[in-house]
């Protein structure tokens, strides 16, 4: 297909720069109309192309969607790497990557990823999209570890903890709204004073 990587050259810039703009296009669709009712068809309209056009940056929903998916996961693995670089804490490296989730998962391939689910993928790329997000989940499970070794968090399930932050957290994609009264930044402090003062050991 026109366009795509082949074994002498890979895709220009100029095509990567615009499939990163149908990508954008794809996920704002799904995130508006949801995965199942949108098509293709929505996706060239928002685009202003046609849906023969399309084809020549995906062939499928599934691609789409598995590519939006990918996008917001490699963002999650960097905030994991820049939380880790700095010289934290376990519970403000568990503060600080949360801080960035939230932007991340406000943001439309963020949304993406929280809106749907693996199961709304084909086998091989609902496998590899799984693989991604419980990297994601054992990491936070292992900064929990680390925090309950070092006196910061009390002994408990660390498994249950890291669900209803994930949970949390991927919640804003339904519902917060950037142009609201209160900044994410205000609503993310707030949510982790929450999980912080029910898991922190009492004097």
């Amino acid at each position: 297909m026109a366009g795509r990587s082949t074994a002498h050259a890979g895709p220009s810039p100029k095509y990567e720069q615009r499939r990163l703009e149908v990508l954008r296009a794809a996920a704002r669709t799904f995130n508006r109309l949801g995965f199942h009712i949108a098509t293709l068809d929505d996706v060239a309209q928002d685009l202003g192309i046609t849906k023969p056009a399309l084809y020549y940056y995906a062939e499928s929903k599934d691609e789409l969607l598995f590519a939006c998916g990918q996008l917001a996961i490699e963002a999650l693995e960097g905030a994991l790497r820049e939380s880790a670089e700095l010289e934290l804490n376990p519970v403000e490296r568990l503060c600080r990557f949360f801080t960035l989730y939230a932007e991340i998962i406000c943001g439309d391939f963020g949304r993406c990823l929280a809106l749907t689910e693996p199961r709304d993928l084909a086998p091989k790329s609902r496998k590899a999209s799984m693989a991604g997000r419980r990297s994601l989940n054992l990491a936070v499970r292992q900064l929990i570890r680390d925090g309950v070794d070092a006196g910061l968090i009390r002994p408990l399930d660390e498994r249950a903890l890291s669900i209803a932050m994930f949970d949390t957290f991927n919640g804003l994609a339904r519902w917060f709204n950037r142009r609201g009264a209160s900044p994410l930044t205000a609503i993310v402090d707030q949510h982790l004073a929450v999980f912080l003062d029910g898991v922190t050991p009492r004097q």
